[in-house]
């Protein structure tokens, strides 16, 4: 076990020892609240814990947040051109059930409502950033009542830039005095998104891996039980009808429509309970894996240590400077999830190689729903140089592998001194320094 890992989880069984763990996701839970099984779909959960108030004579100065965009559109169209094209050309032959007719006519509504709207932010979606915006200011009116400096940058996607949009519109339109200034450029785009200059070290030999998730991800979504609901003869289909492709395509549109509820329309009555709960099983994994979060993948997690840095850098200048700052950023599930790995957050350190099971210590829907976000907020007390920070996790306080006296407070220099020690170990070089 190397040195760095080592440190980890020694720091992480001791933080637990003062931290309250995290429940498993059962499929109970899953069950009493299926949108929960749409993984990363899922719609941002309102939080449920209490704002802890901070230690006598502590004020928030600082805060520091990654946010993913909020409720959108699928980002291509690809399920839609599948599934719509076979069952298009299959109901010209004749093949479709009645029920297979009626479904065709529900896609097409829902196609015709996503066209040319690929990936972009819905009203839902919108509305998501703005009450994230709204509990921020309500539990910390000592630094967002006052006149201070907001500053927020995007990924030049425009489903993140219309989610800074309406989270600093909601700022504003709660505190007219804030001084709020908005970004999307390339410029920031090497810490807002994967950095993909970045050298992934080989250090992983996960191809084993992405053969078990294939097996795991067409066992699950197989498309028997489709087949037999919308097309006559499902022996007629063979050669013409991938059912993985079926099962996943419909999957996905079946999940997306929770990000549109106004539509009115839902696709859940072509799955049963179970097969919807091993869609999110399949996704769960993947996202695992993909990230190299699930122990022995390649550490994907690596081209987003450029965030790390500039968290840690620019709230080192904002300590030093004596003011106060609001500082926004809004990206992507593909950032936001590994970076919470990076940070050690609880909900984001149980991956595991048995899939089947690893909704039992991991869970999309605690990490990545639609518009979730990290959120460091930093107090301090006048006369006093120890500044205090607390972890959110989609706004509930949670905890990191480092020692406190203070939970769920951490005190920043351990904090930093933690983290800065993680990037020295990471050794994060890039690929132009690393040519085969």
């Amino acid at each position: 076990m190397n040195h760095l890992k080592q440190t980890f989880i020694c720091a992480f069984t001791a933080t637990m020892l003062c931290a309250p763990m995290q429940a498993q996701t059962s499929k109970a839970e899953l069950l009493a609240n299926m949108e929960l099984a749409t993984g990363n779909y899922c719609n941002y959960p309102l939080p449920k814990g209490t704002v802890t108030p901070a230690p006598a004579g502590y004020e928030p100065f600082y805060v520091s947040h990654y946010g993913r965009h909020g409720a959108r559109y699928m980002t291509d169209d690809d399920a839609y051109k599948y599934v719509i094209g076979k069952m298009d050309t299959a109901q010209a032959r004749g093949w479709l059930t009645p029920k297979g007719v009626e479904v065709l006519q529900r896609l097409k509504l829902a196609a015709a409502d996503a066209w040319h709207r690929d990936g972009d932010l819905t009203n839902l979606g919108a509305r998501q950033h703005q009450g994230i915006a709204h509990r921020l200011a309500t539990n910390y009116p000592q630094l967002l009542m006052q006149p201070v400096e907001v500053k927020a940058n995007s990924s030049t996607v425009r489903r993140c830039m219309l989610s800074m949009a309406n989270f600093c519109q909601e700022l504003k339109c709660m505190n007219p005095q804030l001084i709020i200034t908005m970004d999307a450029s390339e410029h920031d785009m090497y810490y807002l998104i994967p950095n993909d200059s970045i050298f992934i070290p080989k250090k992983g030999i996960d191809g084993h891996l992405y053969d078990k998730l294939d097996k795991f991800r067409h066992e699950k979504l197989n498309g028997r039980y489709q087949m037999q609901m919308l097309f006559k003869d499902p022996k007629q289909l063979e050669g013409f009808v991938d059912g993985y492709k079926l099962a996943d395509g419909l999957w996905n549109i079946a999940s997306n429509m929770h990000c549109l509820p106004e539509l009115n329309l839902s696709f859940n009555d072509l799955f049963t309970t179970d097969e919807l709960i091993d869609g999110f099983y399949v996704y769960n994994a993947s996202w695992c894996l993909w990230e190299g979060l699930m122990p022995g993948s390649r550490p994907n997690y690596y081209a987003i240590y450029p965030l790390l840095k500039n968290f840690l850098d620019e709230a080192d200048l904002m300590i030093a400077s004596g003011k106060k700052q609001v500082r926004l950023r809004f990206g992507h599930d593909s950032v936001l999830l590994p970076f919470s790995y990076i940070l050690g957050v609880k909900e984001a350190m149980g991956g595991t190689q048995d899939m089947e099971n690893l909704h039992n210590t991991f869970a999309l829907f605690r990490l990545i729903p639609m518009a979730g976000n990290v959120q460091l907020i930093f107090f301090r007390k006048q006369g006093s140089d120890d500044i205090l920070v607390k972890f959110l996790m989609n706004e509930n306080e949670t905890s990191i592998p480092i020692q406190t006296d203070c939970y769920p407070f951490y005190h920043w220099k351990d904090v930093s001194a933690y983290y800065r020690n993680i990037l020295k170990q990471a050794n994060v070089t890039y690929k132009d320094e690393n040519s085969d």
